[in-house]
C-alpha cells in the first residue's frame, strides 16, 4: 500500500472519526449518520467535492420536508405513494442528468425514506428525527470538506461530458422498478413494526436509489453484496463486543474507531473503493454506530434483512441494465 494511499485513509478517518465525536458531543440522537457523507462526499478534484457536498445537504433537506409532510398530512397509503413517486422521480431525473449534478435527486430520494421508514415502523417522531439526520449529515459534510479541501487538487480538465445511456425504455423500466419497491417496502415496514422489517425497507430505497441512479449499475453491483455482507458482519461484531464489554457509549465509539480505521483503508485503496463504500456504509448503519441501539438478536435480524434487500436490488438493477445497456459517453 503506497503512503499516498495511507495519507488518503487518514483523512477518510479523521473526518469520519471528527464527525462521530462531534454528533457525540453535541448528544444527536442517529450519532453514525454523521460519518455517512464521508465516504461519498470524497471527491478526487475540488470542485466536485464542493458540488457533492452542497447536493449532499439540499438533497437531504428536500427529502426530508417531503418525508415529513406525508407523515403528517397523509394515510398510511398516501405515505407509501409520495415515498414510491419521490424515489421514481428522483431516480429518474438523475438518470437522466447523468453527472455529479445527479446526486442531489439521489440524495432525495434517500433520505424520504430514511424519514419515513423509521416513523413508520418503529414509531420515530418524524420531525426530531428528520432535523437530527440533517445535521449530522451538515456534520459530516463540514468535516469531510474542511479534512481533505487542501489536500484534494483542483480540476485541470474540463468535466467529463454526460453519459448518454437514456433509451427511454430503461429509463422507464428503472423508475417503475423503484415505485413498486419503496411502495411495497413503506406498506410492509408500517405494517410489521420490528427493527428488522425497518432495516430490509431501509435497504430497499437505499439501494435502489443508488443503484437506480447510475448509468452503468453493473460495476457497483458486483461488489455490493460482498460489501453489504462483510460490512453487516463487522456491525454484529461490533455489537458483540460492546455487550461484552459493558461499557458506557463513549466507549462504545472509541471501540467502533477500529472498525472505521480498516473501512478507510478499504475506501482509499483504488482496487477496493466501491467494496470500502458499501462496507462502512453497513457497518455504521446496521451496528447504528454511537447510539445505544438494539439488542445483539435485533441487530443480526436487522443486519440479515439489510444483506437480504441487498441480494434482490443487486439482482434486479444487474437484469435492468442487461436489457438495455448503456449507450456509449455522447
Amino acid at each position: 500500500m503506497t503512503s499516498s494511499t495511507l495519507a488518503y485513509a487518514a483523512r477518510l478517518f479523521l473526518a469520519a472519526t471528527l464527525a462521530l465525536t462531534v454528533a457525540r458531543l453535541l448528544g444527536l440522537t442517529n450519532v453514525y449518520w454523521a460519518a455517512m457523507p464521508v465516504w461519498v462526499v470524497i471527491q478526487p478534484h475540488r470542485e466536485d467535492m464542493a458540488l457533492r457536498a452542497v447536493l449532499r445537504v439540499v438533497g437531504t433537506l428536500v427529502g426530508a420536508a417531503i418525508g415529513i409532510a406525508a407523515l403528517r398530512w397523509l394515510p398510511v397509503p398516501g405515505i407509501a405513494l409520495t415515498v414510491a413517486l419521490t424515489a421514481a422521480v428522483g431516480v429518474g431525473i438523475a438518470y437522466r442528468i447523468g453527472t455529479h449534478w445527479a446526486y442531489g435527486f439521489t440524495l432525495m430520494a434517500i433520505t424520504v425514506g430514511v424519514v419515513v421508514m423509521p416513523a413508520l415502523g418503529m414509531g420515530a417522531e418524524a420531525i426530531p428525527l428528520a432535523l437530527d439526520r440533517v445535521a449530522c449529515t451538515l456534520l459530516g459534510v463540514i468535516s469531510v470538506t474542511a479534512v481533505n479541501w487542501l489536500f484534494t487538487p483542483a480540476r485541470r480538465a474540463p468535466m467529463p461530458p454526460r453519459p448518454n445511456p437514456h433509451f427511454i425504455q430503461q429509463l422507464w423500466l428503472r423508475m417503475a422498478a423503484v415505485a413498486a419497491l419503496t411502495g411495497a417496502a413503506t406498506l410492509i415496514d408500517a405494517h410489521f413494526t420490528h427493527p428488522a422489517a425497518t432495516a430490509a425497507a431501509l435497504s430497499v430505497i437505499v439501494f435502489s436509489s443508488v443503484l437506480g441512479s447510475m448509468p452503468n449499475p453493473r460495476p457497483a453491483v458486483r461488489f455490493l453484496v460482498p460489501g453489504v455482507a462483510l460490512g453487516v458482519l463487522a456491525a454484529i461484531a461490533y455489537r458483540g463486543l460492546t455487550h461484552l464489554s459493558g461499557g458506557d457509549q463513549t466507549e462504545f465509539l472509541i471501540l467502533a474507531f477500529a472498525f472505521i480505521a480498516g473501512g478507510a483503508l478499504l475506501r482509499a485503496h483504488p482496487r477496493t473503493t466501491l467494496l470500502g463504500i458499501d462496507i462502512n456504509m453497513c457497518f455504521l448503519l446496521a451496528g447504528e454506530v454511537g447510539a445505544p441501539g438494539h439488542s445483539l438478536q435485533v441487530t443480526a435480524a436487522g443486519a440479515a434483512a439489510m444483506f437480504t434487500g441487498s441480494v434482490v436490488i443487486a439482482a434486479l438493477m444487474f437484469y435492468l441494465s442487461r436489457l438495455h445497456p448503456p449507450a456509449a459517453t455522447a
